[in-house]
């Protein structure tokens, strides 16, 4: 049983990423192990950044054949890998009495697979190693994360079932951190990254790449965007490179359908794409697999950052329960009258609403009361924002720890979901 395949994939040749310079130099090495750092296990390699302030995996690189998926017992049995100086690697003292769990970069029920019970066994223990695990928020390891790693399990549009994934965390200059007692300090990763290969049906390539933040303070001031914790993006390899420092095969680039920048020279800014102004590189927010783009269908044009309005608060759970007093307000934060007629508002069951006969001048709002086919979850949901061209606008999302009954739930302050409680 071999650890990760580039050639795992039909007629492609995916190797490992390399490292940028400034990475480059806190990667761990070792001279006893295959090419000075790589460190294998079954169906997976990985590479440990050493630095002593993060002490994980720079990257897992993980090969899925889901024809050979097994039905396997969880061991929960860590372990220290001793082929690696245990002096990288956080222990569980870095995940006892917190909110940190160790999640899983390459996932035991993915990894879990083989010609035979006893070989997915086999791979499934080899996931608890120290190496393999991040600190990682429970709320994110349980839920969004753990979606995301239920929608490559069940992936169904490759043709033989086979798929590589790389994962990984990123960092940023911030103050969260775990320090057990006797421990050095070991700062939380900002986000997790994960890009998914695969091979189409029609013989090619494709890629879909995601991040998720785990600190919306980490990288506030990245492309100016606002970003909430909890939350996947997909986006572009080329923006995980920037995050991370990792540099990966080009045909990966080509393969996947996000645009990253508006000219060959790699400028970051608005970009005309079928007609729209969109902002480049692109970063959709995804609540459910029908949110992923492709390279097929009709791709959703995210406007967010070019148009000024926004979605401000809703009226989520009325006192009494009674659905017809639930609202959406709307505001117009731009320097110019804006014309709402014909755009439409939907939550995450995507059943549109039509605004109506609106125009909003520079910093009205407008109460949406008549939301017919919509239907506000209390235990949370998405509500999303579309032109009359059915180019997004503004997309926002709320958990039920945010809904008050009588209160609305409000949008545009800064929200730290990871805050509350479990």
């Amino acid at each position: 049983m071999s650890a990760y395949d580039p050639n795992f994939l039909d007629h492609y040749i995916l190797p490992l990423p390399s490292f940028a310079p400034y990475l480059e130099v806190d990667i761990v090495r070792d001279d006893d192990r295959s090419s000075h750092y790589i460190a294998d296990y079954v169906h997976y390699s990985l590479v440990m950044n050493g630095a002593d302030e993060r002490r994980s995996a720079a990257y897992v690189a993980l090969n899925i054949d889901q024809s050979k998926f097994k039905t396997t017992s969880r061991s929960d049995r860590w372990r220290i890998d001793t082929r690696i100086n245990k002096e990288c690697q956080l222990d569980n003292a870095y995940y006892q009495n917190n909110d940190w769990d160790r999640g899983h970069l390459a996932r035991r029920a993915t990894a879990a697979w083989g010609d035979n019970p006893i070989e997915a066994q086999r791979a499934s223990n080899e996931t608890f190693y120290y190496t393999n695990a991040c600190l990682q928020h429970v709320n994110l390891n349980r839920d969004e994360w753990l979606g995301l790693e239920d929608w490559v399990y069940d992936l169904n549009l490759d043709k033989d079932g086979k798929i590589t994934s790389f994962s990984g965390p990123f960092y940023a200059d911030y103050e969260r951190s775990v320090h057990p007692s006797g421990h050095p300090l070991a700062l939380v990763p900002a986000g997790f990254f994960k890009i998914v290969c695969f091979i189409n049906t029609s013989d090619e390539l494709e890629v879909r790449a995601f991040v998720m933040f785990q600190d919306e303070k980490a990288l506030a001031d990245k492309s100016g965007r606002k970003k909430y914790n909890n939350q996947t993006y997909q986006t572009t390899v080329a923006f995980i490179e920037e995050l991370t420092g990792l540099q990966f095969e080009p045909e990966i680039y080509h393969a996947n359908p996000m645009l990253h920048c508006t000219t060959a020279t790699n400028i970051s800014g608005p970009k005309i794409v079928d007609g729209e102004q969109v902002l480049i590189p692109e970063l959709i927010e995804v609540a459910k697999p029908a949110d992923i783009q492709n390279t097929t269908a009709k791709r959703q044009t995210v406007k967010d950052d070019v148009v000024d309005i926004y979605i401000s608060a809703a009226m989520v759970n009325p006192k009494g329960r009674d659905k017809d007093n639930e609202w959406i307000a709307l505001i117009n934060l731009g320097a110019v009258d804006v014309d709402l007629t014909d755009w439409t508002l939907s939550d995450n069951q995507d059943k549109p609403v039509t605004i109506g006969k609106v125009v909003l001048a520079p910093g009205e709002s407008v109460v949406v009361k008549q939301l017919g086919s919509i239907q506000l979850n209390n235990k949370g949901d998405v509500i999303k924002l579309f032109d009359n061209q059915e180019n997004r606008i503004d997309w926002v999302n709320y958990t039920e720890k945010m809904v008050i009954s009588g209160a609305p739930v409000l949008f545009l302050s800064p929200r730290d979901t990871l805050d509350l409680e479990v």
